[in-house]
């Protein structure tokens, strides 16, 4: 069985008006707006349980700023070939 609620006529009326406009229905949107909620809500949980294993980790936000910037110079720094040349896997297979 479903719920019943309440919404001021005006918020309604600016609900339908914005949902027509979007091809929806202003029961859709509702649907929507829950549903992004509750996944947001799964979201702000685990990242209130990350924080607290970051704050007993000992790390900084400077030491993931330094990872973050060693990872990006490692990944810079690989051999890609030759210029102009694609690897093996890239390259046309078909004849000409």
């Amino acid at each position: 069985m479903g719920k019943v609620i309440e919404i001021n006529e005006a918020l309604w009326v600016k609900l339908s008006a914005a949902a027509r406009r979007a091809g929806r229905t202003p029961e859709n949107v509702l649907r929507g707006i829950i549903k992004e909620f509750l996944e947001s809500e799964d979201d702000r949980r685990l990242d209130g349980a990350l924080a607290k294993d970051v704050q007993s980790s000992g790390y900084t936000e400077d030491d993931s700023v330094r990872l973050v910037r060693e990872y990006r110079g490692q990944v810079r720094t690989k051999p890609v070939g030759k210029v102009g040349e694609a690897p093996r896997r890239y390259r046309c297979t078909r004849s000409r």
